[in-house]
């Protein structure tokens, strides 16, 4: 299949998703301007079922909310008024349930959270990488190559996203930067499974075991972990005009061990992230959503 071809497939999967939500033709800021300032105060995400239980268990009053094939609870966590998001595996899905989430909840802060595999030595099994920032690695343009050449990393040069953010001049995002109020938040919350570490959090969907392709990833995009969907969300709130931030604990790193624990390690970043939202209702970042 043609790059243009899963482009265009990508673009009308978004289309029909957020086409049941507002009307087609809108812009952005015209659909965050039309309705209520705020619905809930956190819009906080998961992939997998095992990352967001925790979440789960911690919403008082949940309403389950079906949008597609798209699954969001919407509850409290204290004071907090919070909406938890499966989005599923992947971009295509990270993306489309962020932007349902923000369409139909309007949330004052999107949190993407779940497992990741680290890029440098000295994050382990169990440390919380706090999003400094959020970059997509998996974009690349290879200069040519000779057949039988062989595949070379080295020929490979970073591609990033451009976005009309203001609906005419087209913006690179080389990284989306984390909320900070929120980060100080996280940063504040106790955490007793391992270290707290700002970084920067790497996506594309790929799961990577190859140490010379994770170092690459690593020097070339300044990455101290990877997952699957943090900067597709971080990329679709930014264009939204939403606080972000990404939360991530370490479930497996190739450069320590073959070992993987993301049924170990998703419920504790779940459960850290309860505290942090807890947390975020006695900072000076937001008022109570009516």
């Amino acid at each position: 299949m043609s790059r243009i071809v899963v482009c265009a497939s990508l673009l009308v999967a978004v289309w029909i998703a957020v086409s049941q939500v507002q009307p087609v033709g809108a812009t952005a800021r015209e659909a965050m301007t039309s309705g209520p300032a705020f619905g809930c105060d956190v819009l906080v995400q998961g992939a997998m079922d095992v990352e967001i239980q925790p979440l789960l268990d911690a919403l008082e009053g949940a309403e389950r909310i079906q949008i597609a094939a798209w699954t969001f609870w919407k509850g409290r966590i204290g004071p907090q008024r919070v909406v938890v998001s499966r989005t599923e595996v992947g971009p295509t899905n990270a993306a489309i349930a962020t932007v349902l989430g923000i369409e139909r909840f309007r949330p004052r802060l999107v949190i993407n959270q779940g497992t990741a595999g680290g890029h440098v030595s000295d994050v382990k099994v169990g440390d919380i990488v706090l999003g400094s920032s959020c970059i997509e690695y998996g974009a690349f343009t290879s200069s040519h190559g000779d057949a039988g050449t062989g595949v070379k990393i080295e020929r490979w040069q970073p591609r990033y996203n451009r976005f009309r953010l203001d609906g005419e001049k087209r913006t690179t995002l080389r990284g989306v930067p984390g909320d900070e109020a929120a980060l100080a938040v996280a940063e504040a919350t106790p955490y007793e499974g391992g270290r707290l570490v700002r970084g920067r959090i790497g996506s594309a969907h790929q799961w990577n075991r190859e140490l010379d392709l994770i170092a690459w990833n690593h020097t070339k995009f300044g990455t101290v972990s990877e997952d699957m969907e943090s900067a597709f969300s971080a990329m679709a709130a930014r264009a939204l005009d939403t606080r972000f931030v990404a939360i991530r604990i370490i479930s497996d790193n190739e450069l320590l061990s073959p070992d993987v624990k993301i049924d170990e390690t998703g419920p504790l970043c779940a459960k850290y992230v309860v505290e942090v939202i807890k947390n975020l209702a006695r900072s000076d970042m937001r008022q109570p959503a009516e």
